[in-house]
């Protein structure tokens, strides 16, 4: 009876709960413990890219078709990432109306960390240095090289393409092996950074805008148990909810890391042994979801820009609505590889809307917060869209 009792306590769920609880009651012990995360989070994003790399080389090499895969991949990220871009840009307009201009006071702040420009956008597409891609932890390159090495490979002798695809495959099956021993810590790990980065959190800051709270929340809530349970279920003819309790250590993940590409290795494990996608599928589109596919960005930066124009007294046109959607689509894979992305994309969007760089501040405020809901979103949409994907690919 004490096993099982113990077993509980030593959870995902319960170390999530227990670090929320801390952050709140205790908030002054954080510091002893944060090194515990730190390290956690270090040993997931040690196994990132070489992950990906074998994976995606050992799927495409044993015989997937990349155009049916890769075709129903982007679709699915298009549609997903359209809808949340979308019902951002709607909740922006509906609930930012009676926002008073000039309601916070906001400093400048520096935009030319990241330095973003079109001419990046693209470069950061196609990588020019493989070593340069590995040392910037830059996900798109790396899921470019495989498949340049993929198909590359079919070119070769037979036995010398069986060689490297079972070298593939026996290195995959190694760091599945070392991941499976970081999630037996997990427990800790999380409770670790849920309980460091709730604690120095400044709400007070945050609810000033409370409608802009309400808009994200509304968003979050119809985006992801609604619209992408909803796409599940009417692709797959399954229980959504059966789905996301298979799922949830790597949303729990995602929410204490506040990371998509941390948790692709926690996602990749947890579709392959809970949820039955055959791992010819997850190599694939999990880690084009995380450098593609930004549900949850889409959704809260199209809200954000919109309550940015409100606070400085400009009134959105329809055509900026529209604007500011295809805009917030293309960030994410706009920011992959950038120093300071995130602040860099934003100016740049704020500049064609022509508004003023000041509110990089308010970005800098309430992205704190809002990144850890934000990220759950993200890796939900890449889970959903790879269950999908792999439901298709069995039918056809």
């Amino acid at each position: 009876m004490f096993l099982p009792g113990l077993r509980a306590f030593y959870s995902t769920p319960a170390a999530l709960t227990l670090g929320v609880l801390l952050a709140i009651l205790l908030p002054s012990g954080a510091a002893y413990v944060a090194w515990v995360g730190e390290i956690f989070l270090s040993l997931l994003k040690v196994l990132i890219l070489p992950l990906i790399l074998v994976s995606i080389y050992a799927s495409l090499t044993s015989g997937t078709n990349l155009r049916l895969l890769g075709g129903r991949t982007l679709l699915y990220y298009l549609l997903t990432s359209a809808f949340a871009a979308a019902l951002g840009t709607l909740l922006g307009l509906a609930l930012s109306g009676n926002l008073p201009p000039g309601l916070l006071s906001l400093e400048p702040i520096d935009a030319t960390r990241g330095d973003f420009s079109l001419d990046k956008f693209v470069q950061n597409l196609v990588p020019s240095n493989i070593f340069d891609s590995l040392a910037d932890g830059n996900i798109l390159h790396i899921v470019v090289i495989s498949v340049f090495a993929a198909l590359a490979s079919r070119y070769l002798a037979a036995n010398s393409r069986r060689f490297l695809t079972e070298g593939a495959v026996a290195v995959n099956d190694l760091l599945m092996q070392m991941l499976s021993g970081i999630l037996a810590v997990s427990p800790l790990g999380i409770l670790s950074l849920v309980y460091a980065s709730l604690a120095g959190m400044q709400w007070g800051e945050i609810f000033r805008l409370r409608s802009f709270v309400w808009a994200v929340a509304i968003g979050v809530l119809v985006h992801g148990l609604l619209f992408l349970p909803g796409l599940y279920l009417v692709r797959t003819g399954r229980s959504p909810w059966r789905f996301l309790a298979a799922v949830k250590v790597a949303l729990m993940t995602a929410f204490s890391t506040a990371s998509s590409s941390a948790t692709y290795p926690v996602s990749k494990r947890v579709l392959e042994t809970n949820a039955g996608v055959r791992e010819r599928t997850t190599s694939f589109t999990l880690p084009l979801g995380a450098t593609l596919n930004m549900d949850g960005s889409a959704l809260y930066q199209a809200i954000l820009l919109i309550f940015m124009s409100r606070l400085a007294g400009v009134e959105v046109t329809l055509l900026q609505a529209l604007f500011i959607v295809l805009m917030t689509m293309a960030s994410s894979a706009g920011t992959a590889g950038i120093p300071g992305g995130g602040v860099a994309m934003m100016a740049f969007m704020l500049d064609l809307l022509g508004l003023p760089q000041t509110y990089l501040a308010l970005y800098l405020v309430v992205d704190r917060f809002f990144d850890y809901p934000i990220t759950v979103v993200n890796v939900w949409g890449d889970l959903i869209v790879a269950a999908v994907v792999d439901r298709d690919l069995e039918e056809d």
